[in-house]
């Protein structure tokens, strides 16, 4: 498996997460962007990955959904990209989660009709990986 790529395995959808990780209340919020991130401590499925993200605009931030989706699009590509900045991170910290699995929530909070380019993006996204810690 790559390292730079983000497979359908890895979009996190199923609800009983999702709820999971917004009560985990963990963030790190950025200029554009809000992470949300738990460590699931329930055990994997041999299908499941270890990384599992969940990108989010809302229509009160972002009015048009033309925009809306390019701006996930983008936060999918740099989060793509930058997936192996957290990997390493995580590794680094010595620290092992017993059949962990990292989930993160990427929201959308800019403001205003400016939007960011990519390469602003991605390097909030690579700064706010950077200070996620393990378990």
């Amino acid at each position: 498996m790559h390292v730079n790529s983000l497979r359908k395995h890895e979009i996190l959808r199923k609800k009983q997460q999702i709820s999971e990780l917004f009560r985990s209340r963990k963030k790190l919020k950025g200029e554009y962007v809000r992470v949300v991130y738990s460590f699931a401590e329930s055990g994997r499925s041999s299908g499941e990955a270890q990384l599992a993200a969940l990108f989010a605009v809302s229509r009160k931030t972002v009015h048009d959904a033309v925009r809306r989706n390019r701006i996930k699009r983008l936060m999918r590509e740099a989060y793509r990209q930058e997936k192996g900045v957290l990997s390493e991170n995580i590794e680094s910290d010595g620290k092992e989660c017993p059949g962990g699995q990292l989930c993160l929530a990427f929201i959308y909070t800019g403001a205003g009709e400016r939007f960011p380019d990519f390469a602003v993006l991605r390097r909030e996204i690579r700064r706010l990986l950077r200070t996620i810690k393990s378990c």
